[in-house]
């Protein structure tokens, strides 16, 4: 029996891809997401709503989630309400070919339990039915086009965005809350840092 086959060594390549993924999404998120937050000028509030904003944007049900960044940044900007769209645009990114089938099925689940649909709740029943109608011989191609944009348009669309409302809500705020704290913790240790430094220059002053 190969032993090697079934056991692989430690430093083998079928053990280090989980901790080559983790090492690469945890790179990503920090040079794409954290990283341009943490070295924004403006206010800690301004680059947080950026962050409220681009999560809420980032997940929703929709393609093209920048643009929705953009056209809230200039209705935000007619109420006083600003914030960094570059950080925001970035945010969308939590959206991404890993995140978005779970998260959408997330939300039309979601939708389901609040519209109440509990009797089919994966929606499996309704894709048998919506499968035996389109093998039906007596309906035509345009019929089959229409049922099937219904079902994708219509009923799925329709509780994803009701299921998308609370989680926006919750992981917007979520996200305000952390990005908060997380930039005035950076930037308190970074004067921290700046004023032990004046202090060593300024002793080191005296010495001379």
């Amino acid at each position: 029996m190969n032993v090697a086959r079934q056991n692989p060594a430690p430093h083998s390549p079928l053990r280090q891809k989980p901790a080559g993924f983790l090492r690469r999404a945890s790179r990503y998120i920090r040079y794409r997401l954290i990283t341009p937050m943490l070295r924004a000028k403006h206010p800690a509030e301004y680059s947080a709503r950026a962050v409220l904003v681009g999560v809420v944007c980032g997940l929703m049900p929709i393609i093209g989630q920048s643009t929705i960044v953009l056209a809230v940044w200039l209705v935000g900007r007619r109420f006083n309400w600003g914030f960094n769209v570059v950080v925001a645009a970035l945010w969308t990114f939590i959206s991404n070919p890993l995140t978005t089938a779970p998260m959408f099925y997330g939300f039309y689940v979601t939708g389901q339990v609040m519209m109440g649909h509990w009797d089919d709740l994966s929606g499996f029943d309704r894709f048998v039915s919506l499968s035996r109608d389109l093998v039906n011989e007596n309906l035509g191609l345009w019929d089959q086009i229409k049922m099937i944009s219904r079902l994708l348009f219509l009923d799925w669309a329709v509780a994803m965005w009701v299921g998308f409302i609370p989680w926006g809500v919750l992981c917007g705020w979520l996200g305000y809350r952390w990005s908060l704290k997380v930039i005035n913790a950076y930037r308190n240790l970074r004067e921290k840092r700046m004023e032990r430094r004046r202090n060593q220059l300024a002793s080191e002053a005296l010495k001379a």
